[in-house]
């Protein structure tokens, strides 16, 4: 088993001696877990990207205990994938398929009741946007809105990759509460 700790020391005084190791150990590590979720053409981008958070997570002080390194990886990566998967779901969405379009008819999203009840989801989405916080309606708003990347997010905001998930889910178990709590009741 390699000496973690000797490593992680090494690379945050600079030594990019325990670099290679590192690089080797969450290549391994990684790599099993992407082939079965990524395409192969986009593994070693991925491997890449997951060495780079977990170098800066080194570097940061992130990481506290050097024991843990590798599950921290694998949790890196797993977030990675979940990632991937999201962003291949969000592009299938985008895509029309031609066999399902036999002959050219209004789609029924744009009937006037589908526009209405697309108008009344805006507006409670947006009552209930402005009665959170401003920090939480604008990670909100930049996550699931505007599709920016979570460390895009953290960087411009200032925010560790922690606080920034408990600020998102706060945020969203508030506009749930004040969801419920302003829906009318229905009878039965």
């Amino acid at each position: 088993m390699i000496p973690w700790s000797v490593t992680i020391e090494e690379i945050r005084s600079g030594n990019e001696g325990g670099v290679e190791p590192l690089c080797a150990a969450v290549s391994e590590c990684a790599r099993a877990q992407l082939f079965q979720s990524v395409e192969p053409q986009a593994v070693d981008d991925y491997v890449q990207e997951v060495l780079m958070i977990v170098l800066a997570a080194i570097h940061s002080g992130e990481l506290r205990n050097p024991e843990c390194l590798m599950g921290f990886v694998r949790t890196v990566t797993h977030r990675q994938v979940t990632v991937h998967i999201r962003r291949a779901i969000i592009s299938r969405r985008r895509l029309i398929s031609v066999e399902s379009t036999d002959l050219p008819r209004a789609p029924s999203h744009e009937s006037p009741e589908a526009r209405l009840r697309l108008l009344e989801r805006v507006a409670a989405i947006k009552s209930v946007l402005e009665r959170i916080c401003p920090r939480d309606r604008e990670i909100l708003t930049r996550f699931y809105y505007e599709e920016q990347d979570s460390r895009q997010i953290c960087r411009e905001m200032q925010l560790t990759p922690t606080q920034f998930r408990l600020y998102k889910s706060r945020a969203l178990a508030k506009c749930s509460e004040l969801r419920q709590s302003t829906r009318p009741l229905r009878i039965a």
